[in-house]
């Protein structure tokens, strides 16, 4: 079979396999995926963290109301 010219012997079904978002992190789905979960957890665990606090605030305040 002869070359296509119209491609100056290059043909683009040479490197089918080629995936250029599987080589770079930075555009692989999976991985920006991965890393938007470790982030909403962060956040999630954050927010606990600071409820939890007024929790035990607003308990050692209303301990503090009765002792007084």
């Amino acid at each position: 079979m002869d070359k296509n010219v119209d491609f100056n012997g290059y043909s683009p079904y040479d490197n089918l396999n080629f995936d250029p978002s599987m080589n770079d992190p930075m555009f692989n789905p999976m991985m920006q995926y991965e890393q938007a979960y470790m982030y909403y957890r962060y956040l999630c665990m954050q927010l606990d963290y600071k409820i939890k606090c007024k929790e035990y605030e607003r308990l050692n305040s209303k301990d503090n109301r009765r002792i007084e």
